[in-house]
C-alpha cells in the first residue's frame, strides 16, 4: 500500500507514545464578498434585509484555539478571540464540563443514557484527539510530505464517503505530525474555494500539564495562571 499503508499506520497509533500534547492554533473561517441583499420575514414584524454572506465588506473570521490533552482521557479545549476566552470545555475521565458566553455552563457524563449512547460536546470530540477515527468518514489520498510548526508531517488530500447534503464538491487538505500521528493542519475546500482552515502554530509533546488545567471553573472564577497552563 506504499504511502496510504505508512500513513493508515500513523493514524492507528496515534499518540500511542506521548503522554501529553499541547497545541495553539489559529482558526480562520474565508467569507466572500458578497453585494445580494436576504429579504426575511418573521410574520410578526416588519421585514428584514441582511446582506448574503458576509456582505459587501466581509473580513475573515480568525479565532484561536488551544489545547492541552493527558492520555488517555483527560483534555482542556479554549477559543478565544483576540484575548477573550468566548468557549471552554474540559474532560477529566467520564465527567466533561462545557461554557460559553452566550449559554453559560453546562456538565454531563460519559455513562450511558437511556439509548445506551455517551455523548461528548463536539468542543471535545474533535478529530486531532480521535485521528484513528477519519479513515471510516474519508477517503485518504497522500500528497507528500512538509513541515508545520517545527515539526515534520505527512500531507494528504480526503473526500467525504458521505457527501454532506447541500454542499458542492468537497475536498479536505490535512497535514499529520510525522512521529505522533496529530492533525496539525485542516483546511476545508468546496468548489475550488477554502471556506475554512485550522493550522497549528505552536505544538508542544511531552511536557507537565498542571492537573488544575482539568479542574473546570467558570472563566470569571479561573486565576489566570490557571486559564492558561
Amino acid at each position: 500500500m506504499g504511502e496510504l499503508g505508512d500513513l493508515l499506520e500513523l493514524l492507528h497509533d496515534a499518540h500511542a507514545r506521548v503522554e501529553t500534547f499541547a497545541v495553539d492554533y489559529h482558526d480562520r473561517q474565508y467569507r466572500p464578498s458578497s453585494s445580494d441583499v436576504v429579504v426575511s420575514d418573521a410574520g410578526d414584524g416588519p421585514l428584514q434585509l441582511n446582506w448574503r454572506a458576509g456582505g459587501p465588506w466581509a473580513g475573515d473570521l480568525v479565532r484561536t484555539r488551544r489545547i492541552w490533552l493527558q492520555h488517555p482521557d483527560r483534555l482542556r479545549v479554549e477559543i478565544l478571540e483576540g484575548e477573550m476566552l468566548i468557549r471552554l470545555a474540559v474532560r477529566a475521565g467520564s465527567r466533561w464540563w462545557r461554557w460559553d458566553e452566550l449559554n453559560g455552563a453546562t456538565s454531563g457524563s460519559l455513562e450511558p443514557d437511556e439509548h445506551g449512547v455517551a455523548r461528548l460536546p463536539p468542543l471535545l470530540a474533535a478529530p486531532l484527539s480521535a485521528v484513528h477515527r477519519l479513515p471510516g468518514t474519508v477517503r485518504l489520498e497522500p500528497t507528500g510530505a512538509g513541515e508545520r510548526a517545527g515539526r515534520p508531517v505527512l500531507r494528504a488530500d480526503a473526500r467525504p464517503r458521505r457527501h454532506p447534503p447541500g454542499r458542492g464538491s468537497l475536498v479536505y487538505e490535512l497535514e499529520f505530525d510525522a512521529e505522533h500521528g496529530s492533525l496539525l493542519r485542516y483546511a476545508e475546500i468546496e468548489d475550488g474555494f477554502c471556506v475554512r482552515e485550522r493550522v497549528a502554530i505552536e505544538v508542544l509533546y511531552g511536557s507537565g500539564i498542571d492537573p488544575a488545567c482539568f479542574v473546570f471553573a467558570e472563566p470569571d472564577k479561573v486565576d489566570g495562571d490557571l486559564a492558561r497552563p
